[in-house]
């Protein structure tokens, strides 16, 4: 059920982002969310391994996304998609993984008393 949720989404955002922007930015919406959604459809604990593993480039998944998902506002310029994800990368990389690498909590302290 997993993958084939993950190739119907695939489709359904390649063949959008194709009608409204063109085949070159469907073929990358296809790559990006094919690569990303069959990760997680095929081997969802690796996924999350990798993930706390390598938490930059975790967090830096976000800027793809948002391009490809702005491509979806017809007013918007694709070089203005970019620009926007660009900013957004900017601010949200940082914040993800400030948040994920922070100092450890000792055991039994709640969350929010924690120092840092």
């Amino acid at each position: 059920m997993r993958i084939a949720s993950a190739v119907v989404l695939t489709a359904v955002m390649a063949s959008t982002v194709t009608g409204r922007r063109g085949p070159v930015f469907g073929v990358l919406a296809l790559l990006v969310y094919g690569s990303v959604l069959s990760l997680g459809a095929l081997s969802p604990s690796r996924l999350r391994r990798w993930s706390a593993d390598h938490v930059v480039l975790d967090s830096l998944i976000v800027v793809p996304l948002a391009f490809l998902a702005l491509l979806l506002i017809p007013a918007l310029a694709w070089w203005g998609a970019a620009l926007i994800a660009l900013v957004v990368g900017m601010v949200f990389v940082p914040f993800a993984v400030r948040r994920r690498t922070g100092p450890p909590r000792t055991a039994g302290t709640p969350p929010s008393t924690r120092v840092g």
